[in-house]
């Protein structure tokens, strides 16, 4: 089984998008829903991380990029084999210009 390990951004980007659902929209159910199934994927990903395939964009690929949707959100992370770790990197709405903010960010590093 893979170890989980949440990034600084991760953290603020799930607690804000869960704030979003109850505050804003003013929906507490939807929000529990929302967390709810984000344990799901977490589960999946602890036991399998290699059942998503890596993105297609070729530059994100080969930093070993790979999504896994969760309701309108996508959770990107990296998997370290030698390590047993998957680090969650970022976790972003589906519409937002994914590749971009991402491919900004890893040449940054």
């Amino acid at each position: 089984m893979f170890k989980l390990v949440f990034s600084e951004k991760i953290n603020d980007e799930i607690v804000s998008s869960i704030n979003y659902i109850k505050n804003t929209l003013k929906s507490p159910m939807a929000a529990q829903n929302h967390v709810d199934e984000l344990k799901k994927k977490y589960l999946k990903l602890k036991e399998n991380p290699f059942a998503r395939p890596l993105v297609q964009n070729k530059f994100l690929a080969s930093n070993g990029i790979r999504f896994i949707m969760v309701k309108k959100y996508m959770l990107i992370y990296r998997v370290d084999e030698e390590n047993n770790t998957v680090f969650l990197y970022r976790f972003i709405y589906c519409r937002r210009d994914w590749i971009n903010i991402l491919t900004n960010e890893i040449k940054k590093e």
